[in-house]
């Protein structure tokens, strides 16, 4: 508009100076500049552009903005893909810009017609949330979502996923029940929420209900946790105890690639329970109990082991001798052995420590149409009792990808296949009891494990025996 006023001003005084009989010289001048301004307005007219935006999947995306870089000058791709605008001649680049997709910037150059392709943008695990159905970026969350990513997995030898997560998502509490690791964990949000309904949260491995102790902890790409009621309005009444949603990963498009990892760990006991473990100790503890509960001395420890103020004393002599002595005596009278031992039972039933290793394998990789992953995991952890010990070994397999067969129809599978061996060696002895109940009944620290002939002390039979036989399990 400006360069338009320019000219309509010198064309008038051209004219204005025309009628006063101007100079030819001044006229020429005049004439030559009203030339220069006027091919500098025809210069910046607008060239008129077309093309057409499509996917890396060569569908045509609608709503793609177009833009003149540093303007407001643009438009937008129609149903088909299509667009044409009016840009300056002037113009050097143009942004091509569509939600999910990396943006472009495309030079001009003297192009009229551009077919521009779109790449996909990936959005890191730790940018997005999982939420019902769907995903959402961490900073449009209105509700109570935790997540971790597969980190907290990794160079961890634990036999199931339970064992990663706990202490690592807060406000939630997972119970072990008895601690086996074929066991299948309750998971707690917040709490006690409800009498008499428990309040168990409600597990989903890739949408779809199930058990996470099957899972292999490498296949899992991120476990989110839904903890207020908020997810009701997805999952129903089922959802009112919160949510844990767990996804496992998806097939990488691209060059084949190849995963191999192995660990190995050496385990043992955070902490041990600090028993009475010294004969003479637990005998006149015994006595005294005795004593106050029941007015009376004892005649025996157990059914099995007799009891006197006599073997008291003994043992109180050989003790305060600060000599050896024999842990068993035979008597002479009846021919029953006499137990004087200091015997640390846990000590016999557990390992100091135990060994374990993991190995995972996976291999991924697909091109335009299609893409898959494979994985696979085999887990040995060996037990911590000492005798017919309780080992523990799990494979896990994993087949996943997809396939576009037609630009309608996509063929997804995820299959998975877990098998788990657990040699559980605690029902012992009479009824078939768990040998830490016997331990405490059964067998005290006075009487050792064998007798001198070889064979096994009373208690023993009782107890750890059964286990040292490997009659059990």
């Amino acid at each position: 508009m400006k360069q338009n006023l320019l000219n309509y001003c010198l064309t008038g005084t051209v004219q204005k100076n025309i009628g006063r009989n101007t100079r030819p010289e001044k006229l020429i001048l005049l004439l030559f500049l009203f030339f220069m301004v006027t091919t500098v307005g025809f210069g910046q007219q607008n060239v008129r552009i077309s093309g057409k935006v499509s996917g890396t999947d060569g569908n045509s995306l609608p709503g793609v903005s177009i833009v003149v870089k540093g303007s407001t000058i643009g438009t937008v791709t129609d149903a088909d893909g299509l667009f044409t605008l009016q840009i300056p001649q002037n113009a050097r680049t143009l942004v091509f810009s569509f939600v999910g997709m990396k943006p472009q910037e495309i030079a001009v150059a003297g192009n009229t017609v551009f077919n521009v392709r779109m790449e996909e943008e990936a959005i890191g695990v730790d940018e997005v949330v999982v939420v019902g159905y769907g995903t959402q970026k961490k900073a449009n969350l209105t509700g109570a979502v935790d997540q971790v990513t597969s980190d907290v997995f990794e160079n961890r030898t634990v036999p199931n996923v339970t064992q990663g997560l706990q202490g690592v998502l807060p406000n939630l509490n997972i119970r072990m029940m008895d601690g086996k690791p074929t066991q299948a964990p309750s998971y707690n949000i917040r709490g006690t929420t409800s009498i008499g309904q428990g309040g168990s949260a409600l597990v989903l491995i890739d949408g779809v209900e199930g058990d996470p102790s099957l899972l292999n902890p490498n296949d899992i790409a991120s476990v989110s946790m839904l903890k207020d009621a908020a997810s009701a309005a997805i999952y129903g009444a089922r959802g009112v105890f919160g949510v844990i949603l767990i996804t496992t990963k998806n097939p990488e498009k691209g060059k084949t690639n190849i995963t191999f990892s192995s660990n190995f760990a050496v385990k043992q006991p955070l902490t041990v329970p600090d028993f009475v473990t010294d004969g003479y100790t637990f005998a006149k503890m015994f006595a005294e109990s005795f004593i106050n509960g029941d007015g009376s001395f004892p005649q025996n420890i157990n059914k099995e082991m007799k009891f006197s103020q006599a073997y008291l004393d003994e043992f109180k002599r050989r003790v305060e001798s600060g000599q050896p002595y024999n842990e068993v005596e035979i008597d002479p009278a009846t021919g029953e052995y006499i137990y004087y031992g200091s015997t640390d039972w846990f000590d016999l039933l557990y390992k100091k420590a135990t060994t374990a290793f993991d190995n995972n394998l996976s291999v991924s990789g697909g091109g335009d149409k299609s893409a898959y992953m494979v994985s696979g995991r085999f887990m040995k952890q060996n037990g911590i009792f000492r005798y017919n010990t309780d080992d523990f070994s799990t494979v896990n397999l994993r087949a996943k990808g997809n396939i576009q067969v037609f630009n309608w129809l996509n063929i997804d599978n995820n299959t998975e296949y877990s098998e788990m061996k657990y040699f559980n060696p605690i029902a012992v002895g009479e009824g078939a009891v768990d040998i830490w109940n016997l331990i405490g009944v059964d067998t005290h620290p006075t009487s050792p494990m064998f007798n001198p002939d070889g064979t096994l002390t009373t208690g023993a039979v009782y107890s750890v025996g059964d286990l040292w036989y490997g009659k059990n399990g």
